[in-house]
C-alpha cells in the first residue's frame, strides 16, 4: 500500500507533507509517495532530520491511494486534515 509522510510545521501548526530533500509542501498531491516499506523507511529517516532541527512535529506515515497518479488520503481523519488543516 502506498504511503506518504505528514507532519505539522512547528511554528504555525500547518499540516504539511514530505516532498523529499527537506521539502515540506501544503498540497497532499505534491508529496513523495513511498511504494514499499524500504522507500517508506528512507522517507521517514530523512523527515526525522527536520524533527531534530525543530522544523516539524508529529511526523508519521499515512496510507494513501493513487488517483490519476496523485496521492489521496484513505482515512476520514486525513481527508479532513488535507482539506481543513489540524482539527482542534
Amino acid at each position: 500500500m502506498p504511503n506518504i509522510i505528514t507532519a505539522n510545521l512547528l511554528r504555525t501548526g500547518d499540516v504539511v507533507y514530505f516532498a523529499g530533500l527537506n521539502n515540506w509542501v501544503r498540497e497532499i498531491g505534491d508529496a513523495t509517495v513511498a511504494k514499499d516499506k524500504d522507500e517508506l523507511s528512507e522517507l521517514e529517516k530523512t523527515a526525522q532530520r527536520d524533527v531534530e532541527s525543530q522544523r516539524v512535529i508529529s511526523v508519521y506515515a499515512m496510507d494513501v491511494e493513487l488517483v490519476d497518479g496523485r496521492p489521496e488520503p484513505r482515512s476520514v481523519r486525513e481527508r479532513i486534515r488535507a482539506a481543513l488543516g489540524p482539527s482542534v
